[in-house]
């Protein structure tokens, strides 16, 4: 009798962790591809940065893979502590595999845990326009990013 009781106990908790795993939406895995970043650089890890990119990348400044991971290596150097805050505007699909991504990104040296304390933390602000496609993953192709001001976020 104890069996049979397992095997229904065992049975239940498979039907529940199944229904519990929910697929993510497309908007939702680029969250999560955003929320990887934050937590990359928040890491200082420029080499994690730079996984989140197509190996091709090429930006409007010129800048390619290789040389974005040597500016995040002397920003991270430069800065021994980086909180970020950020704020997506919008998620533009333009494609199923292909999508824009304007957010804004507040950088301070500490924790930054509500937008009105941005004036006071001396953070820098910048707008960035993403290109990310996506093939197994979601990967950044193109990017560009100009300084913002704190009303924006």
């Amino acid at each position: 009798m104890s069996r049979i009781i397992l095997c229904c106990y065992l049975t239940i908790l498979t039907l529940v962790a199944g229904c519990s795993d929910s697929v993510l939406t497309p908007e939702d895995e680029i969250r999560q591809f955003i929320e990887t970043g934050v937590e990359a650089a928040e890491d200082r890890s420029s080499s994690d940065l730079a996984e989140l990119m197509f190996s091709g990348y090429k930006d409007e400044k010129g800048y390619d893979r290789k040389q974005i991971e040597k500016l995040l290596r002397l920003y991270f150097f430069r800065h021994k502590n980086i909180y970020l805050l950020t704020k997506i505007d919008e998620i533009e699909f333009v494609a199923a595999n292909e999508a824009w991504v304007t957010l804004h990104v507040a950088m301070a040296g500490s924790v930054i845990s509500d937008a009105s304390l941005l004036s006071g933390l001396r953070a820098q602000i910048y707008k960035f326009e993403l290109l990310l496609i996506k093939d197994e993953d979601w990967l950044l192709h193109q990017a560009d990013w100009q300084p913002a001001s704190i009303g924006d976020m």
